[in-house]
């Protein structure tokens, strides 16, 4: 090959790389924006900022012998830009305070998983949650650990809540609650083979006062529309009416800051949000990319510490976290009954 031919074949490349990095930083940009509001474009709102900002990286990383300084400083300009908006969004290194020792004064420790129905494997999967739990907690365990597609993990020889002392174990549809705070009830609310929904009350312990927690698990179907399945479920929820939760946790299958979650419930912070450290990324487990595993948490609940830790098995990260409860608090306003 003569040296204008290499030359033209760089030149090639390069105007390759400048229009990946631009057209992907465009819809990245636009998706950061807009988020999921739009269905036909919350596509873009899922382009991970890692991804983004791999790519972006890459592009300018091979136009770094050209002369083409324009487009060079282009290139870096955004990455600084999605560097930033990584470090602000997804990535928690602000300090936090230290977490509670479980059952200590007003806060409880709450962890959830979505474990994906484990079968044989169950017994590996409840090891790595019970090794996961005992680092952040200790011996004594999280207080409340929320499981969404438990599987075979309430087995009696699979003892998923070995780690937690005097903790009660329950089904409830599609879920599992191992707790040491006490449960008054549990409630399967729908499962439409899309979404499932569950609500579990808590009763007063170590001075706070009984509440409630909405377990939800919604669609993983990227076809479906997220702030329209959202509102409908809402609209679902108040047709039902379903008890005021001061926790809702769950499999969302929405990455954290979209409309569509915050339109379901505009009152309620998130957990990572608040109180979160480290990588805030829960799917897929082996390499997280989105935070589609969700702790929402209304105004009267505060949160110490949020942390996301991979039990090392799995299809999904765990997600931890301390969470405070006002002593003496009203507990949250009957809505009524869900019919029957």
């Amino acid at each position: 090959m003569t040296s204008r031919a290499r030359r033209s074949s760089w030149a090639i490349v390069r105007s390759l790389s400048i229009a990946l990095a631009l057209t992907v930083a465009l819809a990245w940009g636009i998706g950061r924006v807009v988020t999921d509001r739009f269905p036909v474009i919350q596509y873009l709102y899922w382009i991970p900022t890692i991804v983004a900002l791999a790519i972006t990286l890459v592009c300018a990383i091979s136009l770094a012998r050209s002369n083409w300084r324009r487009y060079k400083w282009v290139l870096w300009g955004i990455a600084f830009v999605q560097a930033i908006v990584f470090v602000l969004q997804d990535y928690r290194i602000v300090g936090s305070s230290p977490v509670a020792r479980a059952g200590v004064g007003s806060s409880i420790g709450i962890a959830h998983i979505n474990a994906g129905w484990p079968g044989d494997s169950s017994a590996i999967l409840a090891g790595g949650i019970s090794d996961g739990l005992k680092r952040v907690y200790g011996d004594p365990g999280p207080d409340i650990l929320l499981i969404s597609e438990p599987g075979r993990l309430l087995d009696p020889q699979v003892a998923i809540g070995r780690c937690m002392t005097d903790a009660r174990a329950v089904s409830v549809g599609r879920f599992a609650v191992v707790s040491r705070v006490p449960i008054v009830d549990a409630m399967p609310l729908y499962d439409d083979a899309k979404s499932s929904a569950a609500f579990v009350r808590f009763g007063p312990w170590h001075g706070i006062p009984s509440w409630g927690a909405l377990l939800v698990d919604f669609p993983s179907d990227p076809s479906i529309a997220r702030s329209t399945h959202l509102a409908k479920f809402r609209s679902q929820l108040e047709s039902l009416r379903v008890p005021s939760a001061l926790v809702i946790v769950g499999d969302f299958n929405t990455t954290r800051g979209g409309s569509a979650v915050q339109e379901f419930a505009p009152t309620m912070r998130d957990a990572f949000t608040a109180a979160g450290i480290g990588y805030g990324a829960t799917y897929p487990r082996a390499f997280p990319l989105w935070h589609i595993d969700l702790m929402l948490i209304a105004p009267s609940v505060s949160v110490e510490r949020y942390e996301i830790i991979d039990t090392g098995f799995g299809k999904h990260r765990m997600q931890v976290a301390t969470m405070r409860f006002e002593l003496g608090t009203d507990s949250p306003r009957e809505t009524g009954q869900r019919n029957q």
